[in-house]
């Protein structure tokens, strides 16, 4: 099987770097032009991510001497599936997908027979809600601004309104929430999910996306002057979007039929979990309707691939996986009961989705 993820210039190289600067390695090696830029020796570090603001969205949107662009180094890979639930969890862990088990919007749980959507402890199809980072005790992912406080090296997280840890209730309350706590901390992390939202709603040619990139540019181009200037910024994000093609998966009854639960993961990266007997049935109707739109991969071409990354596989990764996974090879999805009205979406294997910019200043 030709390789179908490039992991050796991505956003775990990165991470590598930010980890190996504080004297940690992830095992993933290092990102060269990273590993420069910090011979500086910055009082702060700040790495602060902005949803979906890939390198496609950004090169659409603003011209060649906006400010994030000309601070734009290179692009990097995202993880897989180009999604945020594997993204930021791998960024901030410094493992790929393959090892701390983040690879979709949800996941099935055989403990609670259940698709649970990882970020909300809830339920995808159920009316049913976990307790508070459920998630968190069934997947533990060691994040970067925890493994330093335990050396004894200050770092925090700075996090939307939704958060009870530094909430911040818009941008601008993000980015004065940086300024203050790069003057105590020597590595932070911000997270930005707005943008992510309003391209799944406009799709990636609207205007308000154009206007909202703009804005963003702007605030961030002051911004850095406020900063003391031993403080160092980067921006990145976790995946781009595309515009995408909807395709009623639950109305199919012939790949329903099949079906012993709901499908898992993301509408782009679909996990079947296929009744017994019925394997050879499900993969001929789903090729004979998808050859060109879909990749269908059994859960061991999945393992064996590289998609996922590398390293020791997490002990419940094939319990994820289920019996097939199909990605997306164009901007159609596969909807099941959710997400008909959404123009934009990610995790495929659209290149578009794929890339994501690297952002040094200074």
């Amino acid at each position: 099987m030709a390789k179908l993820w490039n992991y050796h210039h991505s956003l775990l190289q990165v991470s590598g770097s930010l980890f190996h600067y504080f004297g940690i390695d992830r095992g993933h090696g290092t990102d060269q032009d990273v590993d420069a830029w910090l011979k500086n020796k910055p009082s702060c570090i700040v790495a602060l991510l902005i949803d979906a603001m890939g390198t496609s969205i950004l090169e659409k949107h603003l011209p060649k001497d906006a400010f994030l662009r000309k601070h734009m180094r290179k692009s990097v890979s995202t993880v897989f599936p180009p999604t945020t639930t594997a993204a930021t969890t791998s960024f901030l862990s410094g493992k790929s997908p393959l090892e701390n088990g983040w690879i979709g919007w949800n996941q099935y749980f055989d403990e609670v027979d259940d698709q649970v959507i990882l970020f909300l402890n809830k339920s995808q199809y159920k009316d049913i809600f976990y307790v508070p980072g459920w998630s968190e005790t069934k997947l533990p992912a060691e994040k970067i601004y925890d493994a330093l406080n335990e050396k004894g090296i200050p770092a925090d997280s700075i996090w939307p309104f939704w958060s009870q840890h530094n909430p911040s209730d818009t941008f601008d309350d993000l980015l004065e929430n940086i300024r203050q706590l790069s003057q105590t901390n020597r590595f932070l992390y911000a997270y930005w999910d707005a943008f992510d939202d309003l391209l799944h709603e406009n799709g990636t040619e609207s205007i308000i996306i154009k206007k909202q990139l703009q804005e963003y540019n702007d605030k961030l181009e002051a911004f850095v002057q406020t900063l003391a200037e031993d403080v160092s910024l980067m921006v990145i994000a976790d995946h781009s979007q595309i515009n995408i093609q909807h395709y009623d998966l639950a109305s199919d009854e012939e790949l329903c039929s099949c079906l012993r639960k709901a499908p898992s993961l993301e509408p782009r990266t679909t996990a079947f979990f296929i009744k017994e007997g019925r394997k050879k049935e499900f993969k001929e109707a789903f090729i004979k309707k998808f050859a060109d739109q879909f990749l269908l991969l059994t859960k061991e071409e999945m393992l064996s691939s590289g998609i996922l990354g590398e390293g020791i596989p997490h002990k419940r990764i094939e319990d994820f996986l289920g019996d097939f996974v199909a990605i997306a090879k164009t901007p159609l999805q596969l909807d099941y009961k959710k997400g008909y009205q959404i123009k934009g979406n990610h995790a495929g294997l659209v290149e578009e989705e794929r890339y994501v910019p690297l952002i040094l200043y200074p």
